[in-house]
């Protein structure tokens, strides 16, 4: 039986350790769960981030919350 993921966020541009590559970021439970090739009908939701660069595991250190 093939895994399935929350969401999968397809055709991006992704940044990683090994360097740009445009795969798939596979999601499951709120963490990544692998980067590669996977059919959009594996996952609950897909994104298309087509022309987008996806940072994984990345957090924005300069939002200000205005509290």
């Amino acid at each position: 039986m093939p895994e399935s993921y929350d969401l999968i966020l397809k055709n991006g541009e992704v940044m990683s350790p090994s360097g740009r590559a445009r795969c798939d970021v596979a999601v499951k439970e709120g963490r990544i769960a692998g980067l590669g090739s996977f059919a959009p009908e594996s996952a609950g939701e897909v994104f298309d981030a087509k022309g987008l660069t996806v940072l994984p595991g990345v957090i924005d250190t300069q939002v200000h919350f205005r509290e």
